[in-house]
């Protein structure tokens, strides 16, 4: 429209708190073809008008994070089959990428939908050379590099959840996950090992226990799961539950009533 001579324009910046929520019932079914009347958000108990909302059934951009050091060595084929079972269970409009990691991480493929890229990828995993498993310095690490990415990002971690000498502490790690953009689904590796030891009478040291522990945090402090298979078997239900929930969630967004910029977390 043409500007009116001897008036001032007024410019308005509006935050929005943009959510990605999945809703299941008791089963853990989940719920589709809810609308903006079913929700109400609060954000430190204040109600909030929701500004936008969509549901959301759309492709998966994912992270397959992957342990390779001498702490999967005895159940290498966990890994392996973990890996394919996982890049079977993509779609061709899914955007992934794998990183390894012992010492450190190392990008083995960047973000791809080329199945072929994907698979060369997987293939690099062959003999564990390193006693070093630095979990929390390979999950930040993980997160960082996908705190730009717009949309609803997933971290397939395949772990023991063992953590030799990271830099960063476990505190660290957790305090990462509270900001993340994405969601950490974890699925340990070697239980069936450990239930063999369990039977012959070792019991689970406190090192496995915190381990568990770990994958759990992770997965509930971003909002994903957390799966501990005992067979290989189980393996294609748990990517077949990770892609429903990936798939068929709202987006919902809202202008906050607290414009305050304090830097300070608020709880939704």
């Amino acid at each position: 429209q043409e500007v009116i001579k001897g008036q001032s324009a007024i410019s308005v910046s509006v935050d929005l708190v943009s959510l990605q929520v999945l809703v299941t019932d008791t089963k853990g079914n989940v719920l589709t073809g809810l609308k903006p009347e079913n929700f109400t958000i609060y954000e430190d108990n204040v109600k909030q008008e929701i500004a936008n909302f969509s549901p959301v059934e759309s492709s998966i951009t994912a992270v397959l994070l992957v342990e390779f050091s001498r702490n999967v060595e005895y159940f290498i084929t966990d890994v392996w089959n973990g890996m394919y079972t996982f890049a079977n269970s993509l779609r061709k409009d899914d955007w992934v990428a794998v990183i390894g990691y012992d010492m450190r991480p190392t990008i083995l493929c960047d973000f791809t939908r080329d199945r072929r890229e994907l698979e060369q990828a997987l293939r690099r995993f062959t003999i564990p050379v390193s006693d070093d498993s630095n979990l929390s310095d390979a999950l930040i690490d993980a997160l960082d590099r996908t705190e730009e990415i717009e949309g609803k990002v997933a971290i397939i971690l395949l772990s023991t959840g063992l953590d030799t000498f990271s830099r960063h502490t476990y505190e660290d790690a957790l305090n990462k996950c509270k900001e993340a953009n994405a969601s950490v689904y974890a699925i340990s590796l070697g239980q069936y090992f450990r239930l063999r030891m369990e039977a012959a009478g070792y019991r689970p040291s406190i090192d496995l226990l915190m381990a568990d522990n770990r994958l759990r945090s992770f997965a509930e402090f971003t909002g994903g799961a957390a799966y501990f298979p005992r067979f290989q078997t189980e393996l294609p239900a748990i990517f077949s539950n990770i892609s429903q929930l990936l798939r068929n969630q709202y987006s919902i967004g809202y202008a906050s009533t607290n414009t305050n910029k304090d830097g300070k977390f608020r709880k939704i």
